[in-house]
């Protein structure tokens, strides 16, 4: 496809006017009405001409978009100061908003990580650790709140920003700069959308502790809206107490960004705070508990993941501007944290359901475009699947974007043939501007194929009925004994023996020795059949264990060639972080001045195997459901009995290509997710250390029986 510059493509500009409705989004006006926004095809146009905000000689006073830094006042006084906490938040501005011949909508990206990560200090979180008891009710103390002295126009605070200090500073340790995610959306923001980034409390440049996860949090981001809309004060700076307005907003918010950044807008959707109109998540989290456990068993090591990913982003509640004091009391939070949700081993309780929104729906008054990777295994499908049952049970209106990728966006990629930036420019020219183009339309569910990577689409999400597969089994019953596998998984994983059963990226490897260490089961599944949903493994086991929790038993779906031959499909490279690989097929002009960009397209890679899907669940919670707060506490098992255990599989659409099979493979720990490191390389040290935590078990191989939610 060949993309034409946008100024060729224009046949019909429409000048036109906003009205400046706070409540909903009204239909544009087709008359001139001073407005510099343009619309054609139903979605926004360039309209300015950008500049760049990390020139040396970068100056507000010859662009056409205005930045500038505001600090946002909350409720809280988490670092116990005295003060409410205040929250920096990064404006960019189209200068004709500003100048009040429009009013602009807002895109608003809350990554945490923008404003500069701490990853360098010591060693992380654990550096800061204060081994002393934190009271949670003392972060819940309402802050003094500041009395204005003066106000400040949006004019006087653009002309006043210093692009070296607000933005383009210098991250300690990391010697990056600051707001790395700045650029991201100026294709949007040519078209005449503001676009604002807060990385909330606690990160650097603003206050307060960085609590990950927590209502507090989240309530940091709703303060920012809340100043969008025009409910809540903002000043110039921390000390001298200039209050300043979003005069240039319309009052329609939209949130989005990927993984921290994708979590936070459905964090903040849970609220129904006024003026969030959507949120578009990329790989966004719904349930920190399923975000590290599953069915009652940790699924990673550090289970204990909150203080660690906010030990990551507490630059700002450090003591000194070259992050070298940490503040003990946040050292105390961090440590207190890690402790109880370790000792959770697992299972679910009070402290998972403080951030667990899937059950937090009541209040959802915005529409949601769902976007996640059929190959993301660090932020796993389940996270989307809670969030669109979510956003059905508020009866508000979302859609999913399922594609192959792993732990990433779709910028840049086709949809059948549309730029995505479109597909999302119409989805924010709808929900912000009000443009009357059919967008909230689009069908429920569009996902790409695993075996051509075009895309598909289906009415309804989850809905269909479970159908019995025919599965073959070798033998009665099937032992397995996680004595020795540590060893076995090290020689694996580091190449020494690719002959064991594991996991190693997204192939399987099968074992050929003498002691098995797993089950493994021919599923008789049609070829061509499309798997859409969630596939149910139920089973039988036992054990002669009585005496331990936390027993990890992982189910693994798994795609190969019947002839035994390599085949193409799409492959991360490991199981956590990676992203597919890519080839340019043609590029487009942004407009607005920006530099023409490539469009991509994901390449399959040639494997023996191919991991379809995953489930884990613990020995010790038999006879449980989906729902991830049924597994509060464990069983008393009694020795050698049989007790029913189902594995809910990630959420897939997954199509069996013809000549293929499917298997399923039930082992005990997986070796692949449980013990990578906060860096996601394998730890041997964690394997040592879990290898003296040994436990049998038994499978009833004639009570496999697998369902396919079949499309």
């Amino acid at each position: 496809m060949i993309f034409q510059k946008i100024g060729k493509m224009l046949t019909v500009v429409l000048l036109i006017a906003v009205m400046l409705l706070q409540a909903g989004a009204p239909a544009l006006a087709e008359e001139t009405a001073g407005s510099a926004l343009l619309v054609e095809n139903g979605m926004m146009q360039p309209m300015l001409q950008y500049s760049d905000p990390r020139a040396a000689d970068y100056s507000n006073e010859d662009s056409d978009i205005l930045r500038y830094c505001v600090y946002v006042e909350t409720d809280h006084d988490t670092d116990n100061d005295g003060l409410a906490d205040l929250v920096k938040v990064m404006v960019q501005v189209p200068r004709a908003a500003a100048e009040g011949k429009y009013q602009a909508a807002t895109i608003y990206d809350p990554t945490p990580y923008s404003a500069g990560t701490s990853d360098e200090y010591g060693e992380g979180a654990y550096a800061m650790y204060v081994e002393t008891g934190f009271d949670y009710s003392r972060l819940y103390q309402p802050g003094e709140k500041r009395v204005p002295e003066g106000t400040s126009s949006t004019m006087e605070a653009a002309l006043s920003a210093k692009p070296k200090k607000d933005w383009n500073y210098t991250v300690p340790y990391s010697g990056e700069t600051g707001y790395y995610s700045l650029q991201e959306y100026d294709y949007y923001l040519v078209r005449g959308f503001a676009v604002v980034l807060a990385c909330g409390i606690g990160t650097y440049g603003s206050e307060g502790f960085e609590l990950c996860g927590m209502d507090l949090e989240r309530d940091s981001h709703k303060c920012v809206v809340e100043w969008l809309t025009g409910d809540r004060v903002a000043y110039t700076d921390k000390t001298h107490n200039m209050t300043i307005e979003a005069d240039w907003s319309n009052g329609n918010v939209a949130m989005t960004g990927c993984s921290y950044g994708g979590t936070l807008p459905y964090e903040v959707a849970t609220t129904g705070v006024k003026g969030l109109k959507t949120i578009i998540p990329f790989a966004g989290i719904a349930s920190w508990y399923d975000y590290t456990n599953s069915q009652g068993v940790p699924t990673r090591f550090d289970v204990n993941y909150a203080d660690s990913l906010a030990g990551l982003n507490c630059g700002g509640t450090f003591l000194d501007n070259d992050w070298t004091v940490p503040n003990e009391d946040y050292g105390s939070w961090l440590w207190q944290i890690a402790q109880d949700q370790d000792a959770t081993n697992g299972d679910y309780a009070p402290i998972w359901a403080e951030s667990d929104y899937s059950d937090d729906y009541e209040n959802i008054n915005c529409s949601a475009l769902v976007v996640h990777g059929l190959n993301d295994f660090n932020v796993t499908t389940k996270q989307a699947d809670l969030m669109m049952q979510a956003f059905a049970k508020a009866g508000m209106p979302a859609k999913i974007v399922l594609h192959q990728d792993g732990h990433n966006n779709l910028d840049g990629k086709l949809i059948n043939g549309e730029l995505w930036q479109e597909t999302m420019n119409k989805w924010l020219s709808h929900y912000l501007y009000g443009v009357e183009n059919g967008i909230e339309n689009m069908p429920a569910v569009t996902v790409q194929s695993n075996v051509d990577g075009q895309f598909t689409t289906y009415d309804a999400w989850r809905e269909l009925s479970q159908q019995e597969m025919p599965v073959t089994a070798g033998t009665y019953q099937t032992t397995i004994n996680t004595e020795g596998l540590a060893e076995y998984s090290t020689r694996f994983l580091n190449g020494e023996d690719p002959e064991l059963i594991g996991l190693k990226g997204q192939e399987l490897y099968y074992a050929t020795l003498e002691e098995p260490f797993a089950g493994v089961y021919t599923i008789d599944i049609p070829e061509g059949t499309t798997i859409f949903g969630v596939p149910e493994v139920h089973v039988k086991m036992s054990t002669p264990v009585t005496d331990k929790d936390g027993l990890m038993i992982t189910a693994v779906l798994v795609d190969y060639r019947e002839d035994g031959t390599p085949f193409k499909a799409f492959m991360t490279k490991d199981r956590l972080n990676e992203t597919l690989p890519v080839k340019t097929i043609d590029s487009y002009e942004p407009g607005g001045g920006l530099e023409e960009a490539d469009i991509l397209q994901f390449v399959q890679s040639s494997t023996p195997s191919k991991c379809v899907t995953f489930g884990w669940t613990d020995l010790c919670n038999p006879g449980l459901g989906y729902d991830s707060s049924e597994y509060a506490n464990s069983t008393d098992l009694e020795a050698d009995k049989e007790y029913d255990y189902t594995f809910y599989m990630l959420p897939t659409a997954y199509t069996v290509a013809p000549g293929h099979r499917l298997q399923l493979v039930i082992t005990a720990w997986d070796p692949y997710r449980a013990f990578l490191d906060e860096d996601y390389v394998l730890d041997p040290t964690l394997l040592t250390e879990y290898s003296n935590f040994n436990y049998s078990f038994t499978i009833d191989n004639t009570s496999v029986h697998v369902f396919m939610p079949v499309a």
